[in-house]
């Protein structure tokens, strides 16, 4: 039966309406069940599929997600590492424990000056060296992408992305892939091993003074993966001024998102009706120095705070229990640092998302 021929049976309007959302959800059901079994094999993921996956977190506020994560931890349970000390600190299993339990609760966790200015320094240098794809509202009307260095003094968008096979070639990019703090609590967090699914590094400028949804300047909750968890690094500083990252506290744990919020889609939030629904005391704006890093589960309400003047170099890594979703694979064209050879030989689902030139691990 599907939604159509339920329309033609006669039935109460309230049982009607329950049997129409099961047939729904089986429909979906079905189609990110074929989706997975196309991934498995190809290592893509239908648009149709990753749809379902949308609709099946909508229905079930967040449920289908949760029972997957299980499934998909049982199957791929986390490494063991030999060690758990890098740039969040030399940390024991409490240490493990207290994070796990602040990002289940708040769905974030900051750590401060974990990155010293020489290092962040170097990415700054080396990042107004390369090509960007210039991005921003504007270039949504373009007919073709747009790439520049980015002029600290003379910006034409809002946002500038480093493009992924130049980011990915920076000793500094590799040293935190292979960071063994990053990876325990990310893999502690999702039940699971975990995987470099995403990464970034883009500059936010004070272009325009609305704000820029292809910028995500705007509140939304994303849904790209099953689940995952985000590193948002700052390696510039970041005051009230320049573009705070933001989150709005306990909206990434199943149910928080109201079913008025989840029929509206997949779509980007005015602040006042986010703080409205939830108050201004869980709205978190993120003010620190470089070498800040945010730790958080972007399922729930966040965005970038527009810029009133200068800009902001902010480094992204997604790390996830599965590559189901959003295809963003990243090509490694040179081994910079031992350890991330090392880790890739040795823990070869976590750079499971990665192209390597032919041979470079052999060496």
């Amino acid at each position: 039966m599907n939604v159509k021929t339920l329309r033609r049976v006669p039935l109460p309007s309230a049982l009607r309406q329950v049997l129409r959302g099961f047939v729904r959800s089986l429909n979906w059901w079905r189609l990110f069940l074929w989706g997975s079994l196309v991934h498995q094999v190809t290592g893509e993921t239908p648009k149709v599929a990753h749809l379902a996956l949308v609709n099946l977190f909508m229905e079930t506020g967040g449920r289908a997600n949760d029972f997957l994560a299980r499934v998909i931890g049982l199957v791929h349970p986390p490494y063991r590492l030999p060690s758990v000390s890098g740039v969040l600190g030399d940390l024991s299993a409490g240490d493990l424990k207290r994070i796990q339990g602040q990002l289940k609760t708040d769905g974030y966790c900051v750590f401060e000056e974990c990155l010293s200015e020489k290092f962040c320094e170097r990415l700054v240098r080396q990042s107004l060296e390369c090509e960007c794809e210039v991005l921003g509202d504007e270039a949504v009307s373009r007919p073709e992408k747009q790439f520049a260095r980015y002029n600290r003094s003379a910006p034409v968008s809002s946002l500038y992305s480093v493009t992924r096979d130049d980011l990915t070639d920076f000793a500094e990019v590799q040293e935190l892939m292979s960071d063994p703090s990053l990876i325990a609590v990310a893999q502690n967090y999702l039940g699971a091993k975990s995987i470099f699914s995403g990464i970034s590094l883009t500059w936010s400028a004070a272009f325009k003074d609305t704000p820029d949804a292809n910028a995500a300047q705007e509140f939304h909750w994303d849904l790209e993966r099953i689940r995952w968890i985000r590193y948002f690094i700052y390696l510039t500083d970041v005051t009230a001024d320049s573009g705070p990252h933001c989150f709005v506290k306990g909206t990434h744990r199943t149910g928080a998102i109201p079913e008025e919020l989840l029929n509206l889609g997949y779509v980007r939030h005015r602040d006042e009706r986010i703080l409205e629904i939830y108050g201004n005391d869980a709205y978190r704006e993120f003010i620190g120095p470089r070498g800040t890093i945010i730790a958080e589960d972007s399922r729930g309400f966040h965005k970038g705070k527009p810029l009133r003047k200068g800009d902001r170099l902010l480094l992204a890594f997604e790390l996830s229990s599965t590559t189901f979703g959003v295809k963003k694979r990243h090509l490694i064209r040179n081994i910079r640092v031992p350890r991330f050879g090392e880790f890739a030989r040795k823990y070869p689902r976590l750079y499971g998302n990665f192209d390597f030139a032919t041979g470079l691990l052999n060496k």
